[in-house]
């Protein structure tokens, strides 16, 4: 019986709902943590403490953690220092780890640091480009698959978006001419352009070759041997269109996936994900694009300070949230968790629960939010218009991160 649930999930995964194959994941993790005797709940000694510059996340992060490999799977207690030099208050019980990691990815994937490019969706891909395949690239590659492992082995939604053929690399997969729209479908129908064309295709002034970026240099690759003098013809098209996207998907970014993969399986076992298809990767990394249940997100929101699911605030706060359009939602969301999409399995899935605190009794300020441990902090507000436009301020402005 078990070796052949282990065919079922080896080759055909897909039979089994989503939301099974999910918490199968998370039974993974478990008892992975389970054998290298990784505490699940409480505290625990972390396995290193770091100082994280809020200015420099990214590198500070790279410098002390990119060493620990699957150490990683521990507790790491940050201490971050504000843009002042100064320590900032406030003991890691786990939860600014959160905060550390999506500071962190938000400037990884910065296209100024020149690591990834968007294609026309806003979609994330390594950048095809020599600065990202040299060596000291590579290694922060291999850092940031850590992360997202670490963000999967937690549980942490991203908020970012991968390209599907880019997913393909981590499960694996090899990617063909049919997965080039999701790189760049106007290159694409220019391929299949050429593929119907019946004309004379010398008139197009082809040869066997593509052109890409060296050094900062736009410059010609063969794709085959001496392809530079050899022109593509009608006989020889479709070789060359095949040549040309397995360029494009594969090679051009081949060291790049590799060394992002190398450290994605420092923390996760390859085959707990091969489970799941593109499409279903993405949700398992940043969760579902579908509206807010604002009816789940009530079932398991917790209350602090004079707060109950009774006060006039807090009836409030949810009269507020159901007038809201689905767009002011994720950025409600988004404010508190650091992620505008919903968990998985909904919001009773949020680890610490989403909780909204009493913050005093000043109708001039601003609710702010500490998204590492899933807090809103809320004035008691005396009316819904003050509430409502105090709160819509603040989600817009995304202002409101501190430690109080």
């Amino acid at each position: 019986m078990i070796l052949a649930c282990q065919a079922i999930l080896t080759d055909i995964p897909f039979v089994i709902p989503f939301e099974r194959r999910v918490n199968l994941f998370r039974n993974y993790v478990k008892h992975d943590r389970k054998e290298l005797n990784i505490e699940l709940t409480g505290w625990m000694a972390p396995v290193s403490n770091v100082t994280i510059r809020r200015s420099q996340v990214f590198e500070d992060g790279y410098a002390q953690l990119d060493r620990l490999g699957p150490l990683l799977k521990n507790r790491i207690a940050i201490s971050f220092v504000d843009k002042y030099g100064q320590m900032e208050s406030g003991q890691d019980g786990g939860g600014l780890f959160k905060e550390f990691m999506t500071s962190c990815l938000k400037q990884a994937f910065d296209k100024n640091l020149g690591l990834f490019h968007v294609n026309e969706e806003n979609l994330l891909y390594p950048a095809p480009t020599s600065y990202a395949s040299e060596l000291e690239q590579l290694q922060l590659f291999k850092f940031l698959g850590r992360i997202i492992g670490k963000a999967l082995y937690e549980g942490i939604l991203v908020d970012a978006a991968f390209a599907s053929f880019f997913l393909s690399k981590w499960l694996g997969k090899r990617n063909y001419l049919y997965d080039l729209p999701s790189l760049d479908p106007e290159f694409y129908q220019s391929l299949m352009f050429l593929k119907n064309y019946a004309g004379d295709i010398s008139d197009l002034c082809l040869t066997m070759t593509v052109t890409t970026e060296i050094f900062g240099q736009t410059t010609n690759v063969d794709l085959i041997k001496n392809g530079s003098n050899i022109n593509v013809t009608a006989e020889n098209r479709i070789q060359y269109i095949y040549l040309v996207a397995n360029y494009k998907l594969n090679v051009q970014i081949a060291r790049q996936c590799s060394a992002f993969f190398q450290g994605l399986v420092d923390l996760i076992n390859p085959r707990w994900i091969k489970m799941f298809n593109e499409q279903e990767l993405q949700i398992l990394i940043g969760g579902l694009q579908v509206p807010i249940d604002i009816n789940n997100l009530k079932q398991f929101t917790t209350y602090g300070g004079v707060f109950d699911e009774h006060h006039p605030t807090i009836v409030m706060f949810w009269n507020v949230i159901e007038t809201f359009d689905d767009s002011q939602r994720s950025k409600l969301i988004k404010f508190i968790t650091s992620c505008s999409r919903p968990p998985l399995l909904g919001f009773g899935e949020l680890n610490p629960r989403l909780c909204i605190r009493f913050a005093g009794q000043d109708q001039t300020r601003l609710p702010t939010a500490s998204t590492c441990v899933n807090l809103l902090k809320l004035p008691a507000y005396l009316d819904e218009e003050t509430l409502r436009d105090k709160l819509i301020y603040s989600i817009n402005a995304e202002a409101g991160f501190d430690l109080t």
